[in-house]
C-alpha cells in the first residue's frame, strides 16, 4: 500500500479472526476494496493507515460511529440482524483456488464456517495461504494450503490427487484464481493478453475438468449433497459491462460465462451443478483509493444503486448458499453479487 503521506505514525489494523466472529460467516470489520481484481492484489496485508502527529491513536470502529451518529441525531439504537452459523456443508470437501487473499480467502473462510473441509490453493506468498489456513482452522474445518499455477495441467493433476488422498474426494470446487493486467488495445502485449487468458479462463477449465472427473468416478453421496459435485466459477460484472482499457480482462469474465454455461448444460445429467459469481465493487486495500476520499467515494456510487460497497463478506454468502443444497435447483445461472451495477445506474434518473 502507498503512503500517501512524508509524516504521522502508523497504525496496524490488525484483521480479526474466526473466533472474535461467532455468529459472522466471515470478518465482517475487514476493510477492503476491489472492483474485480479478486485474486491479483497484495496477499493478506495488514492494511498501514497513517495519520498526523496531532491526531489520536485510537480509531474508532465502524459501529462506534454508528452509535455515534444515532446519539447525535437522537435516534433509536441500532439493532443488528442475528447471523447465525448454519453448517450447511458439513461433511463436504471444497477446493477454493487464489485463497490466500481477498475474495478468494472470504470464500474459503465461508465454506470452513459452513462445514466444509477446505483446501486454499494459491501460487505465490505461502505465508498468506498458511494465515488462511490457521484461521480456517479455528472454524473447525480440516485445512491444508496447496501451491499449484492453475495455468499448468500437470499442477492442477498435482493437487487434485493430493487434495483426493488428504480429503478422499471433492465436493465443492470454486474457481477463484484470476488477475489483471490492464492496458489500452494499443499498448497490449500478446504475451500480457495470454497471461491473463490463460490464469482466468484456461485455469477455470483445468480445474473445473479434474473436478467433474472425479464428480463422475463418485457419484451422489446422499447422506452429505443432493448433487454429485458443486462447481463455482467466479466471474465478474465484466461478464457482461464492456470494459475499455480492460480487453484482456472482460474477454476472459465474457469466456467463463459461456464456458460455465456450457458445462453446465453437458454435465446436468450427472447432477454436477455449475453456476457462477459474478462480483461488483468489493472492498480491498489494494484499490483504497477508489473509495477512501469523499469524492472517489462519490464518484464510485454512482456505478452502484445500492448506495454502498461490496464486502468481501458479501460474496463468501453467495458461494456458501450455491454451494449448499439450498441452491439445488439452481443451474447454469450467473449470480450478479453487484449492488445493482448491472442495472444501468446512469438511466435511474431518467438517463
Amino acid at each position: 500500500m502507498k503512503d500517501r503521506t512524508s509524516f504521522g505514525r502508523t497504525i496496524l489494523l490488525a484483521k480479526k479472526t474466526c473466533k472474535d466472529f461467532p455468529n459472522a460467516s466471515t470478518n465482517q470489520n475487514t476493510k477492503r476494496w476491489l472492483l474485480n481484481k479478486t485474486e491479483s492484489e497484495p496477499m493478506n496485508q495488514t492494511l498501514e493507515v497513517k495519520l498526523p502527529p496531532s491526531r489520536p491513536m485510537s480509531i474508532p470502529s465502524h459501529e462506534d460511529l454508528m452509535r455515534q451518529h444515532l446519539r447525535d441525531e437522537n435516534l433509536p439504537e441500532a439493532v443488528m440482524p442475528a447471523c447465525p452459523i448454519n453448517k450447511v456443508l458439513r461433511g463436504q470437501k471444497a477446493l477454493v483456488t487464489g485463497a490466500n487473499s481477498g475474495i478468494g480467502q472470504a470464500v474459503a473462510l465461508a465454506l470452513a464456517h459452513a462445514g466444509a473441509d477446505v483446501v486454499i490453493n494459491y501460487v505465490s506468498r505461502p505465508e498468506a495461504a498458511e494465515a488462511v489456513v490457521k484461521e480456517a482452522m479455528r472454524c473447525g474445518a480440516s485445512v491444508y494450503a496447496h501451491q499449484a499455477d492453475v495455468r499448468k495441467e500437470d499442477q492442477v493433476q498435482a493437487m487434485f490427487k493430493k487434495m483426493i488422498q488428504e480429503f478422499g474426494t471433492i465436493d465443492i470446487l470454486v474457481n477463484n484464481a484470476g488477475l489483471q493486467k490492464d492496458a489500452r488495445i494499443e499498448d497490449m502485449t500478446l504475451a500480457d493478453w495470454q497471461f491473463v487468458l490463460d490464469v482466468n479462463l484456461t485455469g477455470q477449465f483445468l480445474c473445473s475438468r479434474e473436478a467433474i472427473r472425479e464428480f463422475k468416478r463418485r457419484g451422489i453421496r446422499k447422506e452429505v449433497s443432493c448433487a454429485a459435485g458443486k462447481i463455482i466459477c467466479m466471474s465478474s460484472v465484466h461478464e457482461v459491462i464492456p470494459w475499455a482499457g480492460h480487453v484482456n480482462y472482460a474477454a476472459s469474465k465474457g469466456g467463463v460465462m459461456l464456458m460455465m454455461k456450457s458445462i453446465a448444460q453437458e454435465v446436468a445429467p450427472h447432477r454436477i451443478r455449475v453456476n457462477s459469481v459474478c462480483p461488483g465493487a468489493v472492498r480491498t486495500p489494494i484499490n483504497m483509493e477508489a473509495w477512501g476520499t469523499h469524492e472517489a467515494y462519490r464518484e464510485l456510487m454512482k456505478l452502484i444503486p445500492y448506495k454502498r460497497i461490496g464486502e468481501p463478506d458479501d460474496i463468501g454468502r453467495a458461494a456458501v448458499w450455491l454451494a449448499s443444497d439450498d441452491s439445488d435447483y439452481v443451474h447454469g445461472a450467473s449470480i450478479f453479487v453487484d449492488g445493482g451495477m448491472t442495472l444501468y445506474p446512469g438511466f435511474e434518473t431518467g438517463g
